[in-house]
């Protein structure tokens, strides 16, 4: 069932206890709102239920424009899972969810929150940089020579040292009478202590690899018939399966401790890049978007995975002109009167400040949290992510942005939208209206005040992903 009205009674689709809590969750995230079983959508676009998809009018037809499948719930799951695949991929190439303290993870404690469509798709993302590590790892594996004690016959005796001497006096059990002995030449011990190296793969290196891929088969082991890319994941899980068969590992132990500070791992060809597909695998960043998700896809939030979407876009375009960028604090959970939100800030070489999801406050202590403050040379400017089409909204995304800017006292605000195009309007305070479009020439502009609004679109997804 597909519903375009923004109003929705309750009772009419019918309810189930897990839909719900998704609702609840829905509403404290401030996505709808409900009054006497009419639940009215203020700010999301996606699932309901598992069959009950809710979209604006004008973005399924605009959606509409790209679909093959005659099916529109058909081509929104296929969409949708395109757009998560691209989030995924842009955020691991900006290398911001690299965040685990991994000397604080134990193995046998219980792990941090976590999500599995997340993994999956990670593993998609990095099908062929794991294959190409696990077979470098097997034609090159991390090795250690280990000493063992064995008793010897006196004529296989190579090393005589201090331990040696002390042994054979320690064990006189071991001597008998002879003409020609060693001590007082007429003693010789039956067998002497010798130490022999020998080469083992059993190092705390190859026990960390062992056990990540244990867990990368069981996660691939369960259910996964709702999930798309089922051939890859498949093969993914093949090759994981024949490494674990490999003599390499048979002969590895169990992973007692986790070896955070090994040099093999952070540098060794092979093992580095497993490591990093680990720290990904736990990454303590988990947008909320992921952790809301279940295998099936069954709760699409497109309007919370447009915000991610547009950091992404924002990102890549202000590391062009402000340079390379640290994350300062990396998508710090917080919750304020019940909604949960993800809290970012990104420092760029030259100064620049981007944060995430930020509150401030008015002069009147009225709190503000727009998606989006750049902050440069005591100057802030103001962007919002709206999944929303421009010229359907008018009036309250412009009137959302006077209150940002006029209330925070910012030079600009600018909702970033989705259309079909890349265009969009500024509105100089004192200068008229001029097209803008979201690229380096607009975010270069410091001296830009007022309010406007920049289109994104989605084709280059489609098209290229």
């Amino acid at each position: 069932m597909i519903i375009e009205s923004n109003s929705i009674n309750l009772k009419e689709i019918g309810i189930r206890h897990n839909d719900i809590k998704f609702l609840k969750y829905l509403e404290e995230s401030e996505k709808v709102r409900i009054e006497d079983d009419i639940l009215y959508v203020e700010n999301f676009c996606g699932y309901l239920t598992d069959n009950i998809l809710v979209i604006p009018s004008k973005i399924k037809k605009s959606l509409e424009s790209f679909k093959k499948e005659s099916d529109f719930q058909t081509f929104f799951n296929f969409f949708f899972e395109k757009f998560l695949n691209y989030i995924i991929r842009e955020l691991s190439k900006e290398n911001i969810i690299y965040s685990i303290a991994l000397a604080n993870f134990p193995v046998d404690e219980s792990k941090p929150v976590e999500s599995k469509i997340f993994k999956l798709l990670l593993l998609l993302e990095k099908k062929d940089e794991l294959i190409n590590s696990v077979h470098f790892v097997l034609s090159n594996p991390h090795k250690e020579l280990i000493e063992n004690e064995e008793y010897k016959n006196l004529g296989e005796v190579y090393v005589v040292n201090e331990d040696v001497l002390t042994d054979i006096i320690s064990n006189p059990q071991f001597l008998y009478k002879t003409e020609n002995g060693i001590i007082e030449d007429r003693y010789s011990p039956i067998k002497v202590l010798q130490y022999v190296t020998e080469e083992t793969f059993d190092t705390l290196e190859n026990r960390f690899i062992k056990y990540f891929l244990k867990e990368i088969e069981t996660v691939l082991s369960e259910e996964l018939e709702e999930f798309l890319y089922l051939k890859e994941l498949r093969e993914i899980k093949e090759e994981v399966e024949y490494a674990l068969q490999t003599d390499i590992f048979v002969e590895v132990g169990n992973l007692s401790y986790f070896p955070s500070n090994s040099q093999v791992l952070m540098k060794k060809a092979g093992y580095r890049e497993i490591f990093n597909i680990y720290r990904l695998f736990h990454s303590s960043f988990i947008p909320q978007i992921f952790k809301n998700l279940d295998i099936a896809l069954s709760l699409k939030d497109m309007a919370t995975l447009w915000e991610y979407y547009v950091l992404i876009e924002i990102l890549k375009s202000l590391k062009k002109i402000y340079g390379n960028y640290e994350t300062k604090i990396n998508f710090e959970e917080r919750t304020k009167q019940g909604t949960i939100y993800d809290y970012a800030v990104f420092e760029f070489e030259d100064g620049l400040k981007l944060y995430f999801q930020k509150s401030l406050y008015s002069y009147s202590r009225l709190e503000f949290r727009p998606d989006f403050i750049m902050e440069m040379n005591n100057k802030k400017y103001i962007f919002d992510a709206k999944f929303r089409i421009f010229e359907d909204n008018r009036k309250d995304i412009l009137l959302n942005m006077h209150y940002y800017k006029d209330g925070l006292d910012a030079e600009f605000a600018v909702a970033v939208c989705y259309g079909n195009n890349t265009l969009g309007n500024f509105y100089f305070k004192d200068k008229g209206i001029y097209e803008i479009e979201f690229d380096k020439k607009f975010l270069n502009q410091e001296y830009f005040e007022g309010i406007g609004f920049l289109n994104l679109d989605l084709k280059k997804i489609l098209i290229n992903d």
